[in-house]
């Protein structure tokens, strides 16, 4: 008994560190993305760094002996409506809604997804607790702070940004799901190559051709997005996606911009203000609720 017990703490600390890992990573893509914005289209950028994770994601099934995995039938469904709930939706409606709003209000409404997480989860089967909401609350309110610049005014764009996040969770749910049946490495696989699919055919619809001097010029980044930050990010986050619970993966996920202002400081030698100051206290305070607390569903090894 106590042998499992200690068994199944270490395997939760073990996501714990993968999801923070994921939002390490993850954190450093705005600054990345920022280097290529003049000339990169958007949606473009996104449609070839996300095939180039499908590729960093099918590499990572053949080392792992994974490949087998694609001819399991009964994972199809799950990893259809991932991609549907991740990919396409959300996809969508943020292009639509960020072409009509900010950049600093897109960043602070994807927060927003915390708020869907913790209505939805108890409907997934997870228990909301004090210390769950807790941990949430920290890590949105001092991920507000670090964010929120002063001004913020509301249009119908930002509403189509918030509503692209409520699917979310349910793309984890289903995601959760699909860790029972196949490797993370196969998720990411389809979810990235059908995802990709997608943006190429948005970049198509909306946006100019792109030259091929264009994409030369910012190989480096592309390249970086690709396997880095689209694909060993979203590796850690479903490796750590099966060992903790929807809610606490989510929680952990959002500190992402934590690391931004971390790698601003390090990198680029920027002095947080005395209100990111306060944001990076409020998200540690978060942080230490989300892993304090046990995950409310059963762990897959």
């Amino acid at each position: 008994m106590l042998f499992s017990y200690a068994m199944r703490k270490s395997n939760e600390k073990r996501g714990e560190l993968f999801i923070l890992g994921s939002a390490m990573i993850w954190g450093i893509f705005p600054l990345v993305v920022n280097l290529g914005r003049e000339t990169l289209s958007p949606l473009f950028f996104a449609a070839i760094t996300t095939m180039l994770a499908a590729f960093c994601a099918l590499i990572y099934s053949a080392c792992t002996g994974k490949l087998g995995e694609f001819n399991k039938r009964e994972s199809y469904a799950d990893l259809l409506l991932i991609t549907l709930y991740i990919v396409v939706i959300p996809y969508t409606l943020f292009f639509i809604g960020a072409g009509h709003t900010s950049g600093i209000n897109s960043s602070l409404l994807l927060l927003s997804e915390m708020i869907f997480t913790l209505l939805l989860t108890p409907f997934m089967g997870e228990k909301t607790t004090w210390i769950k909401i807790a941990g949430a609350s920290g890590v949105f309110m001092g991920g507000f702070l670090l964010l929120y610049d002063g001004e913020f005014n509301m249009n119908w764009g930002d509403l189509l940004v918030i509503i692209s996040t409520f699917t979310y969770p349910i793309g984890n749910f289903y995601g959760k799901r699909a860790l029972k049946k196949v490797s993370p490495a196969t998720i990411l696989s389809v979810r990235f190559f059908l995802g990709s699919l997608f943006l190429f055919i948005l970049a198509y619809l909306f946006e100019p051709r792109i030259q091929l001097d264009i994409i030369t010029d910012h190989l480096g980044i592309i390249l970086f997005t690709g396997f880095i930050l689209l694909g060993i990010s979203k590796v850690f986050w479903y490796e750590g996606l099966k060992r903790v619970d929807i809610s606490k993966a989510n929680a952990l996920g959002m500190t992402f911009p934590l690391f931004s202002i971390l790698a601003l400081i390090i990198y680029f030698g920027e002095t947080p203000s005395t209100q990111q100051w306060i944001g990076i206290g409020v998200m540690a305070i978060g942080i230490y609720f989300s892993i304090k607390r046990r995950s409310a569903i059963p762990y897959s090894n």
